[in-house]
């Protein structure tokens, strides 16, 4: 009889054993992934970018709750998360959260998340910022609207401190199927094949030497790029 129970016990899976597993989407939306080219042209050095966070990561239910209402709290924060996280690059300190609001925010469900979700870093008093997802942004504008609402304070480059800016795309020959024209100032646009941000380049040799043009981010996995007419 033991012998049996032994053979039996040995044969029931463990719970390890019976779970199963998948890879998720890509951590970023490919509109996210655009924003997020935005935000690091946007923020020097002196800040790091961080992505998807959990609320519960950033914020705790405040004291003086009782156990069930704290309980209650920390389920509610452990299941959402924010889109971007601006840190101070020398400890890492929060200084504040961005979010991107897609067609998706307008709906009802979206609308509470969102206004909890302030509430909880307004009760915090951590910054919350929101910009609209759209196809090109302005880095400029952008800037200005985090240092207005994070209070941020102009920083220069210091000696031998690079910027933060996206990995360069070596130069490749131009097929012009699109222009776009140069203004004053510039929106920086999308990759109308994958959507990830473009950057500005400039052809280094061939016919179109010296030429500007944008080339997707993405690069090798996309090759795609527009012309610049200089006018």
């Amino acid at each position: 009889m033991i012998g049996v129970l032994a053979a039996l016990k040995a044969k029931k899976p463990s719970s390890t054993e019976r779970l199963a597993f998948a890879a998720k989407e890509p951590l970023l939306t490919p509109a996210e992934r655009s924003f997020f080219g935005v935000l690091e042209q946007a923020l020097d050095g002196t800040y790091r970018v961080f992505v998807k966070v959990r609320l519960g990561d950033l914020v705790k239910p405040a004291k003086g709750l009782s156990k069930s209402k704290a309980t209650t709290a920390m389920n509610k924060i452990n299941q959402k998360h924010v889109d971007f996280v601006i840190c101070s690059a020398a400890d890492l300190a929060v200084i504040g959260v961005v979010e991107l609001d897609d067609q998706s925010h307008g709906r009802e469900d979206r609308a509470g998340r969102d206004a909890f979700l302030d509430q909880a870093l307004a009760g915090a008093k951590i910054p919350v910022v929101h910009f609209p997802a759209k196809k090109g942004y302005v880095v400029q504008e952008v800037r200005a609207k985090l240092a207005e609402v994070f209070k941020l304070t102009p920083q220069s480059t210091a000696p031998g401190q690079a910027k933060v800016e996206l990995a360069p795309v070596q130069p490749v020959p131009i097929a012009v199927t699109e222009r776009a024209s140069v203004q004053a100032e510039v929106a920086v646009p999308v990759c109308p094949k994958c959507e990830a941000i473009m950057v500005k380049r400039q052809a280094k040799n061939g016919a179109h030497a010296g030429k500007l043009f944008w080339a997707c981010s993405m690069y090798p996995g996309c090759r795609h790029i527009v012309a610049i007419d200089v006018e």
